[in-house]
């Protein structure tokens, strides 16, 4: 083989590479990162009642995060505090009250007046206006409060043949991790997912893995190193929760799946 031969290989099987590395750094810029919208649009509308859920699905989510605790009487009512002060016109825990009593509030006003009379929606309102729609990532709120919770759940989910869906178009989470185990042995075709606000180390991450199909990091601990320990572990990543474009762009430089949001419009 002559020198000019061998320097023409040579410089082929260089650009080859060059070649698919550069192929592979695009795909990879191109990955897809689902938008979710916190409690339907928090930053516009009054969380987790129907006007923000709609401006949510208006703004082009992939998911509604909502989150769901017990009334009184047991009915699943989507609410983010346990106390009802914050977001209503009435004061006191959410099981403390029926789901009538709960419906009677007004869960918009302190947004904003034209939002007076909001209400606070049923879980099973929400899975039937919107889950054939978008995606839902479901919150239990401290699921330890409200014993059978989680199956009360998985039962819905069931009755509306939502765990037949796929794709991941039903996530649950929790900060809890016994109640997401219990979740996953009661509905294993239901992806859950464990919140963190913390550096997770690599044993937690490896134990966790062992049922859930996430691990959500808070947006002030995601670094490389543990998106990359949560993706070598067989999981998926979403962030939480982006107020601001500065957060927004931080999250930009790491391989996302999904960020929670209050306003949709700064994940592009």
């Amino acid at each position: 083989m002559t020198l000019k031969v061998m320097k023409n290989v040579i410089f082929t099987a260089l650009a080859t590479v060059i070649s698919f590395f550069g192929i592979k750094k695009i795909a990879n810029n191109s990955h897809k990162i689902k938008r979710i919208g916190h409690r339907g649009v928090a930053g516009y509308c009054p969380e987790n009642t129907f006007p923000s859920y709609d401006r949510a699905i208006e703004m082009g989510a992939d998911y509604l995060e909502i989150d769901v605790q017990l009334s009184k009487d047991g009915r699943l009512v989507v609410i983010h505090d346990s106390l009802v002060d914050r977001t209503t016109d009435h004061k006191g825990k959410v099981s403390d009250f029926t789901f009538d009593e709960l419906r009677k509030m007004d869960a918009g006003s302190w947004f904003s007046t034209k939002f007076s009379g909001a209400c606070i929606p049923s879980f099973e309102e929400v899975l039937d206006k919107y889950a054939d729609r978008v995606g839902l990532l479901i919150e239990l709120k401290k699921p330890s409060l409200y014993p059978g919770i989680e199956k009360m759940i998985a039962e819905e989910l069931k009755k509306r043949k939502l765990d037949s869906k796929g794709k991941d178009h039903i996530i649950v989470q929790s900060f809890e991790t016994a109640s997401m185990r219990l979740f996953h042995e009661l509905m294993p075709e239901i992806p859950v997912a464990i919140l963190i606000n913390y550096p997770p180390d690599k044993m937690e991450i490896k134990n966790i893995a062992k049922y859930a199909s996430y691990l959500n990091p808070k947006w002030t601990v995601v670094n490389k190193r543990v998106i990359d320990l949560i993706h070598a572990n067989g999981m998926k990543a979403i962030a939480w929760t982006v107020r601001s474009k500065k957060e927004a762009d931080k999250l930009k430089h790491y391989p996302l799946d999904g960020i929670v949001a209050d306003y949709l419009d700064l994940i592009e």
